[in-house]
Order: structure tokens, then C-alpha cells, then sequence
């Protein structure tokens, strides 16, 4: 029998142990002897294709034990001679790319001198002298103890997300002995972060990782959690210090998107349309063509992370529930500026921006803000990456920035002189209604059409 599907047998039947143990009777004294987190395992006989989507994730996949080379991406003799020796000390894979093995002396994990590049296919030296258990294994685990640097599960297990198990499982899964929700803050456990003033270190007892959080409970309450304010009027903060954990929740709590359902929840006026693009749940609804309830609207949260993202898996890059552009265009509109689409009474015009996707420029360094880095910005340091030389790497900032201010001090003069004609021609027709005749009246309504548009893009002609 193929050993990988004698493999799923046996975690099958296990699982169905599991749970057919905690189908019988159970004593209070028996519930005791019974953990809180039960494993990611107990949840594959009840959400089945929940736990085969998140199976096959990064999450999933954090950190891997190496029990034999077949665990391993590539056979450890297609590595150079000299990385061979570390591959063989390996005990955990984290992230499909780093190796670690336990240091004898501590007892705590350490990277070692080898990873796996994933573009390239093949073991490279790393540099990282980081011990990792201090350092990063809060995030990359599932019920962590601290204290004791030991976990109950390797890996972003379903725990982690939806709290601890057990009591559901024992309550026939009582949904409201679990979290289900899509509150941003079960994501900000680990993509948050903090900059060079606190070292990374995320509680204040200089811990990496946040302790003592549970979902369904808030970050801003939880006693020590020190996460770096972002300031939205201001460039995105430069996530550099540590590439690979972008503090992509603190700067989501910055962004307007963690504000929308806040702007129109105490708007009596507000349809199903408002909450189909101003809550998780509305957009949720909306992305698969099915009307928002908004008799529900008490139980919505904001755009949160998983308005966006695919909290077990997709096949979309960065486990996103749809392609990227439609993400933003289902509710952004200015779409139709930048596609040279939705103007009255004049042909398309297609610019040099017109292919350019909506995350090429409002997420320069991934930040979550969604914010252009200008290149004219007075905070910005040689070293940051501004969004215009991201693609245009044929001129310096310095003319990137004169070509913006230039661009956008014609549209100002343009505009302001339009708007003084437009005004003065409404004006007129207040005093003499019949001044313009039905297809003049026509074409002045699509002018008034169109600079609404313009107005509202705020791109001030980039678009």
C-alpha cells in the first residue's frame, strides 16, 4: 500500500477514536484529565474540508518535524558537500525553508547553517544565528507555554485561530463553546509587530511574541502587549527591520479599511449594498453573488483581515478569496479612472497606468495601509522603496518627484478653471432655465458627470 495513503488511513481512524471516545458519557473527573487543546487533528471527522484546505497551507506547514530524509524538500545528497552534515542534524523544517536542530547545552531549538530556496529548488548557507526558541516559536506554534519554551502542537493549528477545543468537541460542537469569528485581532496575535525602538519584542518583559492572548478577546486589553503605533497622515513605517513579519495588523488598524463599518453602522440610511463593502460579513456575501442580511448587521465586524484573505487556504497568492484587483475593485471605483472606462459622452482613453494592478501601487513593502509611497515624501529614506521606482527604475526620485508635481499642478489649474466655467454656467441656468437647449443641457449634465469622477478618483490625474 502507498505509504502516504496508509499515512491519511491511520490519522483517520485515530481521529475517529477521538471521537467516538468523546460521543460516550463524561465524568467532570474524566473532562479534567482531558487538555484544552485537543489537536487539529480532532477537528477533521466534524469540518472535513475545512481541515483539508488548511492541511495544505503555510499555516499547516510552519513547522514540519523531520523524522526521516523523505520528510525533507530534496534528498540531502543533491545538497552541496558541505551543507550535507547540517541537513542531517535537522529535527524541524519551519516555513518549507529553515532547519533546525536542539541545542544539547539549552535544550532550546537553533537555526542551522542551511535552507531551502523554494524559487531556485535547491540548499543554500544561511547566515541566521538566531536561537528559535526565543526568538520566533510563539507564532509559528499552537499552544505555546512560554515559561517552559514547549508547545502542544508544531504549527498554526485550527487552535490557534478558534481557541481550545475541548469543550466544544465535549459539547456535541456547541458552537459557542469556540470562536468563529473574523475579528482581525486572532490574525494580530503574529502579523503584528514592532520596529528597531523595541527590538521586536512584543510584550513589554521583552517576550517576541504575544502572550496570554486568546481569540475572541482583544489585543489593546491584553496586560504588556507593547505593538508600534502607525500613524495613517504619515508614510507606512518601513518593515525592513524584520522582511518577513511585515506589521500588517498595525497598519490595518491605521487604514480606513478598519474603520468602514464603524462610518455606517449608526446610519439608519445605510442599505444591504453599504454593508456589502463596509463589513467582513457584507463583502463576504457580496463576493459570492448573495444578498447581504443586514438583520445580522449587530454580529459584523469591519473589513478584517479575512474579508480579504482565505484564513485556511486558497489558490490564490497569499491566500486571497479572489484575484487581487477584483478584491479592490468589487468596491472601489475608481477603477474606472485608471482603466480610461465610465465617462459620459467621450471615448475611452487608455493611460500609461491603465494595466498597472491596484496593489502594484498601494501596497508598496506590502504595507497594509494601502497607502502610495510618494517619492517626493520629506519622511522617506534612501533606503525605502517608493512606488513609482518600483517599476520606473529608468529615472531617479528626484525626476519620479518632479513628474508627479508636475502632473498634478496642471490637473489643479485645469480643474480650477473648469470648476470656475461649471459654476458660472450653473448659475446662469438657475436664473434662466431655457439658457441651453435639450442637447447642450445634455452635454453640460455629462461634464458635471465626469468631474464628479474626477473628484472623487483623489489621484489628482496618476490614475
Amino acid at each position: 500500500m502507498n505509504r502516504q495513503i496508509r499515512n491519511k488511513l491511520t490519522v483517520i481512524f485515530s481521529f475517529m477514536s477521538i471521537v467516538a471516545g468523546i460521543a460516550f458519557n463524561v465524568t467532570a473527573a474524566d473532562k479534567k484529565e482531558i487538555p484544552e487543546y485537543i489537536g487539529s487533528q480532532a477537528c477533521l471527522p466534524c469540518h472535513a474540508d475545512k481541515y483539508i484546505s488548511w492541511k495544505s497551507s503555510n499555516h499547516a506547514q510552519m513547522v514540519v518535524p523531520i523524522i526521516n530524509s523523505s520528510n525533507l524538500p530534496l534528498d540531502i545528497a543533491s545538497a552541496p558537500a558541505n551543507l550535507q552534515a547540517e541537513l542531517r542534524k535537522a529535527t524541524y523544517m519551519v516555513a518549507n525553508s529553515f532547519f533546525l536542530e536542539r541545542d544539547p547545552a539549552t535544550q532550546h531549538y537553533k537555526f542551522l547553517g542551511v535552507l531551502f530556496d523554494k524559487v531556485a529548488k535547491t540548499y543554500m548557507p544561511s547566515g541566521i544565528n538566531l536561537d528559535w526558541s526565543t526568538s520566533c516559536a510563539g507564532c509559528h506554534t499552537t499552544d505555546m507555554n512560554t515559561p517552559n519554551l514547549t508547545w502542544g502542537e508544531a504549527g498554526i493549528g485550527c487552535e490557534a485561530c478558534h481557541g481550545p477545543g475541548r469543550n466544544h468537541a465535549l459539547n456535541k460542537g456547541d458552537i459557542s463553546k469556540i470562536v468563529a469569528g473574523k475579528e482581525a485581532d486572532i490574525c494580530g496575535q503574529c502579523h503584528g509587530g514592532n520596529d528597531v525602538q523595541t527590538g521586536g519584542k512584543l510584550m513589554s518583559d521583552g517576550t517576541k511574541w504575544v502572550v496570554g492572548f486568546r481569540p475572541g478577546m482583544k489585543l489593546s486589553t491584553l496586560p504588556g502587549i507593547q505593538l508600534t503605533p502607525v500613524d495613517p497622515k504619515k508614510i507606512p513605517p518601513d518593515s525592513s527591520f524584520n522582511v518577513n513579519h511585515l506589521r500588517n495588523f498595525n497598519m490595518w488598524e491605521a487604514s480606513r479599511h478598519s474603520k468602514a463599518l464603524s462610518r455606517i453602522i449608526n446610519n439608519s440610511q445605510a442599505t444591504a449594498d453599504c454593508y456589502g463593502c463596509h463589513s467582513a460579513e457584507g463583502f463576504a456575501a457580496k463576493l459570492q453573488g448573495k444578498k447581504v442580511d443586514i438583520a445580522q448587521k449587530g454580529s459584523f465586524n469591519t473589513l478584517s483581515c479575512v474579508a480579504c484573505h482565505d484564513a485556511h487556504n486558497s489558490d490564490n497568492p497569499r491566500q486571497l478569496v479572489v484575484d487581487a484587483d477584483k478584491l479592490c475593485t468589487s468596491c472601489h471605483t475608481q477603477e474606472a479612472l485608471l482603466k480610461g472606462t465610465g465617462a459620459r459622452g467621450i471615448e475611452d482613453t487608455r493611460s500609461v497606468h491603465s494595466a498597472v494592478s491596484c496593489v502594484s501601487c498601494h501596497m508598496t513593502e506590502g504595507n497594509h495601509l494601502m497607502k502610495v509611497i510618494r517619492p517626493d515624501d520629506p519622511d522617506l529614506s534612501e533606503r525605502r522603496t517608493d512606488t513609482c521606482t518600483m517599476c520606473h527604475k529608468d529615472n531617479n526620485r528626484k525626476g519620479r518627484a518632479q513628474q508627479i508635481q508636475e502632473w498634478q499642478a496642471e490637473y489643479k489649474e485645469k480643474m480650477a478653471a473648469l470648476q470656475v466655467e461649471v459654476n458660472s454656467i450653473s448659475a446662469a441656468l438657475k436664473q434662466k432655465p431655457d439658457l441651453l437647449n435639450a442637447d447642450l443641457k445634455k452635454k453640460f449634465g455629462d461634464l458635471r458627470f465626469n468631474l464628479s469622477l474626477l473628484t472623487r478618483d483623489r489621484s489628482q490625474s496618476v490614475h
